[in-house]
């Protein structure tokens, strides 16, 4: 990493706030820095640190919470005449009432599932003006995560770094991250014992992700294509996402 960058954003009222620049590429380049951030909740976001990540040069926000976790906390940025905010949901229904997934086996479901609206993310991010943009979700890990690693992988960086970038969560996030969702479960009967690890962020589970990309798909990039975005738009994301390393 570029000494001269911080990657963990350490503003007040986020946790998990990171750039994804200054990664190296299979080709020889690198993601470009203050391009791409990914991010916790952005609702406990202070004034001071909306300021400081507008100076950062932030154009737009996608939202990929749903409508239930957006009426409980309203993004800070909803309404604002600064940042272009794009409401993405993830999944697009409500948080789950009986059980919840198992993403001990990696975000295959999500992949499986969601592809176009992956591609719709992509969309977003090829829009005019539409960089540098702050991808985020609750935590910044699961859907977050999903979106973050296929962008790297078309990036074309390497699996150990996306992997890394993923594990990251756990030190950004810290153990308050880990109390609070033991009184959720607890809030809704469940047990930490069935569900806690989905409060984790291993690096095998984001292996097992890019794994079944690789063993159904081919590659993050026909993944892509399989769901409907182009190869000029595969391009073109490409080259906004990199620059010659230096």
């Amino acid at each position: 990493m570029d000494g001269e960058r911080a990657r963990h954003l350490q503003l007040v009222g986020t946790r998990n706030l990171r750039d994804v620049g200054g990664y190296p590429t299979l080709d020889g380049r690198r993601t470009r820095w203050r391009t791409v951030f990914r991010s916790d909740c952005l609702d406990q976001l202070t004034p001071v640190s909306q300021d400081e990540l507008l100076a950062l040069g932030v154009r737009t926000i996608i939202d990929l919470r749903e409508h239930d976790e957006l009426a409980e906390r309203p993004n800070v940025f909803a309404t604002s005449a600064h940042v272009a905010y794009r409401w993405l949901p993830f999944w697009d229904q409500p948080l789950p009432e009986r059980g919840l997934p198992d993403l001990g086996v990696g975000y295959v479901r999500e992949l499986d599932l969601r592809g176009e609206r992956l591609v719709a993310i992509c969309r977003a991010l090829l829009g005019p003006a539409a960089l540098p943009a702050l991808i985020h979700c609750a935590a910044g890990k699961d859907r977050t995560g999903v979106v973050v690693a296929l962008l790297l992988a078309v990036a074309q960086v390497p699996d150990a770094v996306i992997i890394e970038d993923y594990a990251m969560s756990a030190t950004c996030l810290g153990p308050a991250y880990l109390d609070e969702g033991r009184q959720w479960l607890t809030s809704r009967g469940w047990s930490w014992e069935q569900y806690g690890h989905n409060w984790s962020s291993p690096p095998e589970r984001m292996a097992r992700t890019l794994a079944h990309v690789q063993q159904r798909w081919g590659s993050a990039e026909a993944y892509l294509q399989d769901h409907g975005l182009g190869q000029p738009e595969l391009d073109a994301l490409r080259a906004r996402l990199t620059e010659a390393a230096g």
